[in-house]
């Protein structure tokens, strides 16, 4: 445990990924793989299933609840598929966007991008961020953002309690810090979330 950590103050950033994941290719392929998958999951029959999350309303489509780089396949460095459907449960669009958008465009802080070797700054994410919601079918837009920073603040609480409750993975996080760095994301999201989804040249 703990291999591919950056060992920037002691491993806080999390651990560092291929620099496929981070093109603006593979932005644009995972929002119209997104679309695509949101589309067919949403005449998906509802009635007699059981969810292991709780379902969140407005119920739109099916959403996977975590659409993290590892848990997505990569065909010559862009995104084909989606993986591990055990936290999938119906809830609206903007839930599966927001978490994407938070951790692929990324919304991170500054010192965080510089470690893993990214852009900085928030114009640089505000382009990226409107890369993947156009790509979806959609414009950036505030309720993206609000849903980015609730389902951010809700995996940190979970991933808090597990903690708690002796789990080694979720222990040796928050030993690390990236539960707090987490925190710090989602305190960066609220303060910049509304130039984040003005059009480029624009201002508030």
């Amino acid at each position: 445990m703990g291999e591919g950590f950056i060992p920037d103050q002691h491993g806080r950033f999390d651990v560092r990924l291929p620099d496929y994941v981070w093109s603006d290719q593979a932005l644009i392929h995972l929002g119209g793989l997104l679309r695509s998958y949101h589309d067919a999951a949403s005449s998906f029959p509802l009635n007699g299933r059981h969810w292991r999350l709780e379902p969140r309303k407005p119920i739109e489509t099916i959403c996977h609840n975590d659409l993290s780089p590892w848990n997505t396949v990569f065909r010559a460095g862009l995104p084909v598929a989606f993986i591990d459907w055990d936290a999938a449960a119906p809830g609206p669009r903007s839930w599966d966007l927001g978490f994407i958008a938070w951790r692929w465009v990324p919304f991170w802080r500054d010192e965080k991008c510089e470690a893993h070797g990214l852009p900085k700054g928030v114009p640089e994410k505000a382009r990226r961020f409107q890369l993947l919601v156009e790509a979806y079918g959609k414009n950036p837009e505030i309720e993206i953002m609000k849903a980015a920073i609730e389902r951010v603040r809700q995996m940190l609480q979970h991933m808090r309690d597990l903690a708690t409750s002796g789990s080694a993975w979720e222990m040796e996080l928050d030993q690390r810090g990236v539960l707090d760095e987490g925190a710090l994301e989602v305190a960066w999201m609220e303060e910049y979330a509304r130039e984040l989804v003005l059009p480029p040249g624009a201002t508030s």
